[in-house]
């Protein structure tokens, strides 16, 4: 049986008053504008340590960026936690991966002026990439050097967008498994259409997983990857 992707809305975060949430959660991506005026509360929803590391970044714009994005990350997991977003407690795995104890999976991306959250019931692993495409890098030699031949072959035929369409789920896949640098060189995406793809390791029990690739903005890669079903994105 085939590897294929069911419907999930991307929903664009918004700063709105708590309240928890009621209905069932399934696999959802938030997209998060970065660049937003950011409130005077959104700085204490963050842990001390996230705040020590937003106050680390000596560009004032990447301090706003970092906070915001932090900020609607707590949002999203109080709501869904019924819980206030200041009150939202995470931990780390092993593997330093951030978790919420008894909770949903999530996971956050973010890459200039957008950023992502995902998340998941219990029980189901979700990874999310966004990346700014940008045109000062020599990608043609990152894929023959990171990449499969095959997915090499596609980013000297389709050019730069494929590279970072590659990345994001390449990116996705190994924050949703942990499976490192290596994971990263080792997966292979295989496109089976209309925007989906699945990805694969050499590594016993790892895939195919299917890949849903997200639309954020123009100038803008984004993929997600999920142990359960992955949903086709309705922007909005």
């Amino acid at each position: 049986m085939g590897v294929t992707a069911r419907p999930v809305t991307v929903r664009e975060w918004l700063p709105l008053p708590h309240r928890p949430r009621v209905e069932p959660l399934a696999v959802e991506v938030w997209k998060v504008r970065l660049d937003r005026p950011a409130r005077p509360e959104w700085r204490d929803w963050l842990s001390a340590a996230e705040r020590d590391r937003a106050a680390g970044f000596a560009d004032a714009g990447e301090r706003h960026r970092y906070v915001v994005a932090h900020a609607a990350l707590r949002s999203v997991l109080g709501r869904l936690c019924g819980v206030a977003p200041e009150d939202v407690r995470l931990t780390t795995e092993e593997s330093g991966r951030p978790c919420l104890p008894a909770g949903p999976d999530f996971n956050l991306s973010h890459s200039g002026a957008w950023a992502l959250v995902a998340v998941a019931a219990p029980g189901t692993r979700v990874g999310v990439d966004v990346e700014r495409i940008r045109a000062d890098l020599d990608h043609l030699e990152l894929a023959r050097r990171m990449y499969q031949p095959e997915e090499a072959e596609r980013v000297r035929e389709r050019g730069l967008e494929e590279y970072f369409r590659l990345w994001t789920a390449k990116e996705a896949y190994v924050k949703a498994t942990g499976a490192g640098l290596a994971g990263l060189r080792g997966c292979l995406v295989t496109d089976t259409g209309e925007g989906s793809a699945t990805v694969s390791s050499r590594s016993p029990g790892r895939g195919p997983w299917p890949v849903r690739f997200l639309d954020v903005a123009p100038g803008y890669a984004a993929a997600l990857v999920t142990t359960a079903w992955t949903p086709a994105p309705r922007t909005g």
